[in-house]
């Protein structure tokens, strides 16, 4: 590898679940997070507002090209992740994640830790502005700020796509199945696949052409981080195309496998930016290509 000074790589084989594996039995309970919302009279966005489901569903004019599922007390009572899911043509950008169903943009940190508090949701003209907030860094960091944790979302339509301004410390989960990352890191242009492999129950991670490893279903994991990251191209073949404008001093790649656990999705994280290299908030913008 001609990168090794940007990227690590790392297979932990028999591992305890590592945080982000025990998003299923450590959700927040819906009534800690406090929910406001509004829309107003020029909107082009509805909301549909669904307090016994834990809920609310934004809709973009009429709602069958664009809509958004925004999920806020996680797992309990329908195994659904808290975060936001678009509805992109009747398409659900979400998967099997831990044995639960996890949304595309993922906002929880720490699944044990990280309890999300307030949820806003605000309608405005053709902007939609989305923003999870709870706990503090010294979630992540014991010696971080008493500065709250958040992610904040603003969505727009441009012509053919759904447009993400994006900002605060945050999770993207991609598809599993034959996804293509072109990445530009410290200025140099990175590949790597993540797709099924050969043998039931394994996921393949490539630098190009060539396999790095299999992850296989004996708790194992893939772990590579990248630094300075500028942008990320993503062409997922469940989700479609996405495009990252980013900054980010460190991302990590991680991609899981368990005995017994369905696990469809791997991670782009964010927070590990804070925790290596004391970055606190990256902002970014996703575009998503419409169907």
């Amino acid at each position: 590898m001609t990168d090794k000074r940007r990227a690590t790589v790392g297979l932990v084989p028999h591992l305890c679940l590592w945080l982000v594996g025990r998003l299923a039995t450590a959700q927040p309970a819906p009534e800690a997070v406090e929910v406001v919302h509004s829309q107003s009279g020029d909107s082009s966005w509805t909301l549909e507002v669904e307090p016994e489901a834990h809920r609310i569903l934004a809709r973009l004019d009429d709602g069958v090209t664009v809509a958004l599922e925004i999920d806020y007390d996680g797992s309990g009572g329908d195994e659904h992740l808290v975060g936001i899911t678009p509805i992109l043509g009747g398409r659900r950008l979400e998967g099997a994640f831990w044995g639960s169903t996890a949304p595309l943009i993922y906002p929880q940190l720490d699944p044990e830790e990280h309890r999300l508090e307030r949820l806003g949701v605000h309608a405005r003209n053709g902007a939609l502005r989305v923003r999870f907030e709870g706990g503090t860094y010294r979630i992540l960091d014991p010696e971080g700020p008493e500065e709250p944790l958040f992610m904040e979302a603003i969505f727009r339509r441009q012509n053919d796509r759904l447009v993400v301004n994006l900002y605060g410390l945050y999770y993207l989960l991609p598809s599993q199945a034959g996804t293509r990352l072109d990445l530009t890191a410290a200025g140099e242009r990175l590949t790597r696949t993540v797709e099924a492999g050969g043998e039931e129950g394994t996921s393949l991670v490539l630098d190009g052409s060539v396999a790095i490893l299999t992850v296989r279903d004996d708790e194992s994991r893939h772990l590579e981080y990248f630094d300075r990251v500028t942008r990320v191209e993503i062409d997922d073949s469940r989700f479609g195309r996405m495009e990252l404008e980013t900054y980010v001093e460190r991302l990590q790649l991680q991609v899981n496998r368990q005995p017994g656990v369905a696990i469809e999705l791997f991670e782009l994280d964010f927070d590990h930016t804070f925790k290596d290299r004391g970055q606190r908030r990256v902002m970014s913008r996703l575009s998503i290509d419409l169907p």
